[in-house]
């Protein structure tokens, strides 16, 4: 009995002894700090629908029904290690109303896609290449002139026109959210793959039946974003390229806002304005602005 209880006294201690040794060992793994695997792409995204709709009946001041509805998506991908970073961004954006006894109307309709290398030279400035594509997925039309119109009617067209460039450069990003892109070295290619597009004077074309105006010059775009106040955010974007092959004085000009107005962390209401002017495609000031309430999710990875 002796034996036994003696068996059980030193197996009771090696059992103590071991676990006292797992638990030594275990405190030493606590102790070590594992360091964190960088990470060196960030992903930013956001997708909003916006609704619009009126209805009437019996109204008597009148009006018209209408329903509309655009859908927007907005990817970045970053890239940054080191000196190098490589920066893209694609913008898929449609929208339509339709008014009662009318055939429906674009409201929005934009291919938006661009990247960027650049490698640190000094604290703020990057030497950088950076290219980008623009563009429409549906045929546009003049609704004021041809309110029934075909599609023999069409003004635009899916890379008709689409604009594609590529420069070399420089990056420049001092503090926060202000960028400034500087490309002496700039080619621009407006494409125009509709045969019915094909004209003389449209978008810059020389003769009837080319499909290709090219351009070398410098282009400079300015993005900046910030708050208005709580809740209130504004994204800002001017370029301004000139054409050293003909009149190398004069701009052509591209500016859009962003004004979000959060509500929640699923409703919006959304002011957008963009302003163009290109005096060797169409020599007047072009100018698009939409407003609407609507739903919107964004993420972001860490």
């Amino acid at each position: 009995m002796q034996k036994i209880i003696y068996t059980y006294i030193i197996l009771i201690g090696a059992i103590n002894l071991f676990e006292a040794q797992e638990n030594k060992k275990v405190d030493e793994l606590d102790s070590i700090i594992v360091p964190k695997k960088e990470k060196h792409w960030k992903i930013i995204g956001e997708q909003s629908l916006t609704i619009n709709q009126s209805s009437f009946s019996n109204w008597v001041a009148g009006g018209v029904n209408s329903f509309g509805a655009s859908a927007k998506i907005n990817y970045s991908f970053n890239y940054e290690k080191g000196k190098n970073i490589f920066k893209n961004k694609i913008i898929l954006g449609y929208g339509q109303v339709s008014n009662e006894k009318e055939k429906p109307k674009k409201t929005d309709d934009v291919i938006h896609i661009e990247s960027m290398y650049g490698y640190k030279i000094s604290k703020s400035w990057y030497s950088s290449i950076a290219s980008s594509l623009i563009t429409q997925m549906a045929n546009g039309y003049n609704y004021d002139a041809d309110p029934d119109y075909t599609v023999k009617d069409r003004k635009s067209a899916f890379m008709s026109p689409g604009y594609v460039t590529l420069g070399l450069g420089f990056e420049y990003k001092p503090y926060g959210k202000l960028q400034i892109s500087i490309l002496p070295v700039t080619a621009k290619a407006t494409l125009i793959l509709d045969k019915k597009l094909q004209k003389k004077g449209e978008y810059g074309l020389k003769k009837d039946g080319d499909n290709l105006f090219m351009e070398l010059g410098n282009l400079v775009t300015v993005k900046y974003d910030f708050d208005l106040m709580k809740n209130v955010s504004t994204n800002n974007t001017l370029s301004l390229f000139s054409n050293y092959l003909e009149h190398v004085e004069r701009f052509n000009i591209v500016y859009g806002t962003i004004i979000n107005m959060k509500i929640n962390n699923s409703l919006a209401t959304k002011l957008t304005f963009d302003l163009i002017y290109a005096h060797n495609q169409v020599q007047k000031v072009q100018i698009k602005q939409t407003f609407g309430l609507g739903m919107s999710y964004k993420f972001q990875t860490e």
